[in-house]
Protein backbone atom coordinates (compact mmCIF):
# COMPACT_ATOMS: atom_id res chain seq x y z
CA UNK A 1 0.00 0.00 0.00
CA UNK A 2 1.18 3.38 -0.47
CA UNK A 3 1.61 6.01 2.04
CA UNK A 4 -1.40 7.82 0.69
CA UNK A 5 -4.52 5.02 0.33
CA UNK A 6 -5.95 7.75 -2.11
CA UNK A 7 -3.47 6.51 -4.43
CA UNK A 8 -3.96 2.89 -4.26
CA UNK A 9 -6.86 1.00 -6.73
CA UNK A 10 -9.57 -0.87 -4.96
CA UNK A 11 -7.49 -3.83 -6.27
CA UNK A 12 -4.21 -3.01 -4.05
CA UNK A 13 -6.14 -1.61 -0.94
CA UNK A 14 -8.03 -5.09 -0.90
CA UNK A 15 -5.46 -7.06 -1.13
CA UNK A 16 -3.38 -4.99 1.19
CA UNK A 17 -6.38 -5.41 3.74
CA UNK A 18 -6.37 -9.17 2.87
CA UNK A 19 -2.71 -9.53 3.80
CA UNK A 20 -2.56 -7.90 6.89
CA UNK A 21 -4.50 -10.76 8.94
CA UNK A 22 -5.05 -9.15 12.35
CA UNK A 23 -4.29 -5.61 11.54
CA UNK A 24 -6.43 -2.73 11.75
CA UNK A 25 -5.96 -1.82 8.11
CA UNK A 26 -9.36 -1.38 6.96
CA UNK A 27 -13.16 -0.68 8.96
CA UNK A 28 -16.35 -0.71 7.19
CA UNK A 29 -19.60 0.52 8.13
CA UNK A 30 -22.55 -0.69 5.91
CA UNK A 31 -26.13 -0.43 6.27
CA UNK A 32 -28.63 -2.97 7.03
CA UNK A 33 -32.30 -3.20 6.03
CA UNK A 34 -33.40 -2.52 9.65
CA UNK A 35 -31.53 0.83 9.54
CA UNK A 36 -28.46 0.48 11.92
CA UNK A 37 -25.07 0.17 10.09
CA UNK A 38 -23.09 -3.04 10.61
CA UNK A 39 -19.08 -2.18 11.48
CA UNK A 40 -16.31 -4.01 11.41
CA UNK A 41 -12.24 -3.88 10.89
CA UNK A 42 -10.00 -5.97 9.00
CA UNK A 43 -8.25 -7.24 12.25
CA UNK A 44 -11.39 -8.94 12.72
CA UNK A 45 -12.01 -8.30 16.52
CA UNK A 46 -14.09 -5.83 16.15
CA UNK A 47 -17.60 -6.08 14.64
CA UNK A 48 -20.69 -4.63 16.15
CA UNK A 49 -23.93 -2.59 15.07
CA UNK A 50 -24.24 1.39 15.55
CA UNK A 51 -27.51 3.10 15.02
CA UNK A 52 -26.59 5.64 12.86
CA UNK A 53 -23.48 6.58 9.63
CA UNK A 54 -22.33 8.93 11.73
CA UNK A 55 -21.89 6.99 15.06
CA UNK A 56 -20.49 3.81 13.08
CA UNK A 57 -17.96 6.15 11.78
CA UNK A 58 -16.73 7.22 15.46
CA UNK A 59 -16.64 3.95 16.85
CA UNK A 60 -14.33 2.64 14.17
CA UNK A 61 -12.03 5.66 14.90
CA UNK A 62 -12.37 5.20 18.11
CA UNK A 63 -11.12 1.08 17.68
CA UNK A 64 -8.17 2.32 15.56
CA UNK A 65 -7.20 5.10 18.37
CA UNK A 66 -7.47 8.13 15.78
CA UNK A 67 -10.19 9.69 18.57
CA UNK A 68 -10.79 9.45 21.93
CA UNK A 69 -14.08 7.72 23.29
CA UNK A 70 -17.16 10.35 23.93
Amino acid sequence: MSDNVMYDSPTEFLHDAASSAGACVAQSVIPTDDGTYRCACSCEKWDITAPSRDEGLHLARVHTGSVAPA
